[in-house]
Parts: C-alpha cells; structure tokens; sequence
C-alpha cells in the first residue's frame, strides 16, 4: 500500500480511566506518557482518537466492581485530557465492542484500520483486537503503549497476547515511534494540542 493509499484509522485507547489506577508512582504508570504521545500525533496528523472505559452497574452482579456507572472511576484519567476532541465509549465485559456502538461508530467515520493502545494487554486488548478482526478492520497494536497492568503476573503473559495478535489476527505489531512514522505523519496546519488548552486536569476524588 503508498501513502496515497494510506487507509482510514482511528485510535482506540483501552482502559485508561481512574478507576484502573494509572497514578504517578503506580505500577505502569510510565505508559502514560506514551500514550500521550500517542494522542497528541493523533491530533497532528488528523486522525479519531476513541477512548473506550468499563462502565457496571450494581445490577451487573459483578463482584467488587470498581467501574460503576455514574462515578468519577469512569472518567479518562487527567494525564490524556483534554478530551473534547475525542469519542469516549463504555464498553460492559471484555472487548472493546462489547455491547455497545464502536463498530458502528467506526463505520460512520469510514475507518478500515485501528490503532490500539491500552490495557491489558492479554485481556481487553487482546479481545479488542480479536473483534475488530472479525469485523473486517485492520489491526495495529502500539507495542509500547500496552501492557499487562496487573503488577504480579507471570512472564510472558503480554507476548503470549502480541503473538496471537500477529500470528492468528495478522495484526501489526510496532513501536510507537515506528506507528507515528507509518501512520500518524503530521498533517500541515494541524497541531498537537489545541492552542489555549491544558494537557493536564484535576484528578477526581475517589
């Protein structure tokens, strides 16, 4: 494929909410920034940045459930807002697409090919991954903005998650900078951040 032939993308970031954490000092907190830059080559080069969050309800009867609908957990944590150029979408079990209006929310952009990053790697990305496969996307996972957050798990259990991603779904499998070379090249006239705007927000109280 050229660049003239350049497929339509979005980027779908999985889980990057306050109920999952992500505080300075936490254990894979230093993701963080690289999903920043992520967003922020998103926005320079003109492409849909998704954000997609767990959300439950007390109803769901799930136990200790730490997404629940209208709490401050939900909420995309303060590091990748602003968010108002953004698509934010809840998701009610594993996948990305789980019951909710992603694909068709891709659809109506036109998208051909997704960006992923997110967490966890060998849980909802992987699921993520698996579906927009089955749905006809391309797959490109950001190697280093994913991880496995769960701070005791065994080895191996994130490239266990990219090898099914490659070998079974055919996605891509790349560095971030190697994504933005590929794919989020700058567009003229666009910039990062919109001018007059804080990258950075209040945290919510718990």
């Amino acid at each position: 494929m050229t660049e003239s032939q350049t497929p339509k993308l979005a980027v779908i970031i999985l889980d990057m909410a306050v109920g999952y954490g992500w505080l300075p000092g936490s254990f894979g907190y230093e993701m963080v920034a690289q999903v920043r830059k992520l967003k922020d080559a998103s926005y320079a080069a003109g492409v849909q940045v998704v954000h997609v969050n767990s959300m439950r309800r007390p109803t769901d009867n799930v136990p200790n459930p730490t997404m629940l609908q209208g709490t401050p957990a939900l909420a995309v944590i303060p590091e990748l807002q602003p968010i108002d150029k953004d698509i934010l979408i809840f998701k009610r079990y594993l996948s990305g697409f789980s019951h909710n209006d992603l694909d068709y929310t891709l659809r109506t952009l036109g998208c051909e090919k997704v960006i992923i990053a997110g967490a966890s790697t060998d849980n909802t990305v992987l699921w993520t991954a698996a579906d927009a496969f089955q749905n006809r996307y391309g797959v490109v996972v950001v190697e280093d903005c994913t991880i496995v957050h769960r701070q005791n798990e065994a080895a191996g259990a994130k490239e266990g998650a990219l090898r099914i991603i490659r070998s079974v779904l055919r996605g891509e499998i790349i560095a971030l900078d190697r994504v933005i070379e590929k794919y989020l090249r700058p567009l003229a006239g666009l910039t990062a951040v919109p001018p007059g705007r804080n990258r950075q927000a209040t945290r919510p109280a718990p």
